[in-house]
């Protein structure tokens, strides 16, 4: 056995722990000024079993001893940190610290993002192997890169990297590669919905309402006409189809004669009819003044419906409205197709250019900007031969 080590008063001093591992007590005056504590020790992480490991605490402490001496204080507590073994991080996965991020999360989020992005984003994940984070996550961008959208790669990168940025702050992540990559992303879209704009002329509307009126060309009965509410609304409101799809009975005011959007329903990642949600678009709620044929649309069907609970258009799947009714009506009258949120383009074409209407009125009935209006909805080729008498 080895000898034992005897202290040195006013000096760093070795001894041996209740665990038999060997640490180093720093003398009083130092833990007072310099640490501010009545007693500092500093482990070694060696333990009191041998001569040879004797021996590689005398040298720690005679090293801790020069850094007293010298009085460098930083260098110490280097030391000290440096003595630590540290012990190798565990691998965590990227699907774990998904399922724990969900957890802590997931209740303040709205239904609409949890049935949306976050949903398909777990389902990416769990489609994968064991993704761990301590690998460079090149071959998961990689991966997305190949088998999306460069816009739909962008939504998945930016789910995991609010992930990782989350999860530095609780477990031993040291970094989140991801946004230097995100910025790098071209997502800009050709033919956004908002800015795609193709109205329909006014002739084209009515003949439009009309096919559907009449199931012009429907091979059976009802497949089209069940629809003709729905599009005059749409071409006569200017409504988003989730705005439309989102009313109910007790948003309009048959006295008054407004509608007062103020919920939507919008698709979801799993399918079906959507999910209603508070608030439109761009605002929490919009009022619209009805004229005569959408009053008298509305106190039609209201007159019609059993359950004044459901939602106006309840029985109305946009989706195969949109794949069976309304291509089938374009095609039959020899319209060129496009997508039915033309039909919002078309009313604000015909307000800003064919009504009395100021354009900031305009605005407020669509829930749009003047400058938006002014931008993609005003004819330029106008010409004017004379100036108005002021």
């Amino acid at each position: 056995m080895y000898s034992e080590i005897r202290t040195r008063q006013g000096k760093a001093n070795l001894y041996k722990t209740d665990k038999n591992t060997y640490a180093v007590n720093l003398p009083v005056h130092v833990c007072r000024e310099i640490f501010g504590k009545a007693r500092k020790r500093i482990r070694l992480y060696i333990n009191a079993d041998s001569r040879e490991n004797a021996v590689k605490a005398l040298q720690h402490l005679e090293n801790i001893q020069k850094f007293l001496d010298n009085q460098d204080w930083q260098g110490l507590i280097n030391y000290e940190e440096s003595l630590n073994p540290r012990k190798p991080l565990a691998k965590i996965t990227l699907q774990s610290l998904w399922k724990d991020y969900l957890k802590a999360k997931q209740e303040g989020w709205e239904i609409t993002y949890r049935e949306g992005d976050i949903k398909t984003t777990t389902k990416l994940l769990n489609s994968l192997a064991d993704i761990y984070v301590q690998n460079n996550l090149h071959d998961l961008v990689k991966h997305i890169t190949e088998i999306t959208t460069a816009r739909q790669t962008k939504r998945y990168l930016q789910q995991i990297s609010a992930c990782l940025t989350w999860a530095r702050k609780r477990r031993p992540i040291k970094e989140n590669p991801l946004p230097d990559f995100i910025s790098t992303l071209s997502t800009k879209r050709l033919n956004d919905e908002d800015t795609d704009i193709c109205p329909f002329s006014i002739a084209e509307r009515d003949l439009i309402i009309s096919a559907f009126k009449t199931g012009e060309f429907e091979r059976y009965a009802g497949t089209h006409t069940r629809y003709a509410d729905y599009i005059q609304f749409l071409f006569l409101t200017g409504a988003r189809t989730s705005e439309a799809l989102g009313l109910k009975w007790e948003h309009i005011d048959f006295e008054k004669k407004v509608i007062i959007f103020q919920e939507a329903r919008v698709l979801a990642a799993s399918g079906g009819k959507g999910i209603q949600k508070k608030g439109l678009k761009t605002q929490r709620k919009r009022t619209v003044p009805m004229n005569d044929r959408i009053y008298d649309l509305l106190l039609c069907r209201r007159r019609k419906t059993i359950n004044l609970e459901l939602n106006i258009f309840a029985d109305t799947s946009h989706n195969q409205f949109r794949k069976s009714a309304y291509k089938n009506v374009l095609a039959g009258l020899n319209i060129a197709y496009r997508k039915p949120y033309q039909t919002r383009h078309t009313f604000i074409t015909i307000l800003a250019n064919h009504s009395d209407l100021k354009l900031h009125q305009v605005a407020k009935i669509c829930g749009t900007s003047t400058k938006v209006i002014e931008d993609h909805y005003l004819a330029t080729n106008v010409d004017i031969s004379r100036l108005p008498d002021v």
